[in-house]
């Protein structure tokens, strides 16, 4: 499956921690989303059924920026990705699927905090990206058949996720609550019972 859709993340809290500074505490983190813009959101799955239930691994490719920016704070954001990486059980009930997992997440922040820019890759080199976090993956979908081989998949879903992301000397640790609208189509490479 390969989908495409829409984000609302609720506001969370924000702490900056920098070797040798006080902490940056921002109690709502108001993170906004442009899924439509490039790089896009996207979201694929490989999923390997047992009659009705199921063993998935997902890929997210989430993105975000700091609108609510403190003075000490420049910039604050990873376009390049909160790349959430799932291993999720789903479960066929009757016409809807549901799905749980768990993972973590691949991030590639940029940031300027009191006038020190994080190094940071292009996004299309591996620089700059790190393992942080733990991420929840809650998802309810369907699936509407095109045929026996080709479908359409509609998904409501929400990921929690707590990350460490890098900033020059310390890090920001970000709570994530996104609700996410997806859809796109799937291809079964062998028909399902």
């Amino acid at each position: 499956e390969l989908q495409f859709g829409v984000v609302h993340s609720l506001k969370l809290p924000l702490v900056i921690r920098q070797q040798g500074y006080a902490d940056i505490r921002i109690k709502k983190a108001d993170f906004y989303s442009e899924p439509l813009n490039d790089p896009p959101y996207w979201d694929w799955r490989f999923t390997k059924w047992f009659k009705k239930k199921s063993i998935e691994f997902e890929a997210i490719h989430h993105k975000f920026y700091l609108r609510n920016m403190p003075d000490e704070v420049q910039r604050f954001g990873i376009s390049h990705g909160y790349n959430m990486i799932i291993l999720n059980h789903g479960r066929q009930v009757g016409k809807y699927i549901l799905r749980a997992g768990a993972g973590s997440a691949l991030v590639h922040g940029e940031s300027t905090i009191r006038g020190m820019v994080y190094p940071e890759g292009s996004g299309f080199d591996i620089y700059g990206y790190r393992l942080r976090g733990v991420v929840i993956n809650l998802a309810a979908a369907r699936q509407l058949r095109i045929n026996e081989r080709f479908f359409i998949n509609t998904e409501l879903k929400v990921n929690a996720s707590i990350a460490n992301i890098p900033v020059v000397n310390g890090h920001a640790r970000v709570h994530i609550l996104v609700f996410q609208f997806i859809a796109g189509p799937g291809f079964n490479w062998s028909v399902r019972e």
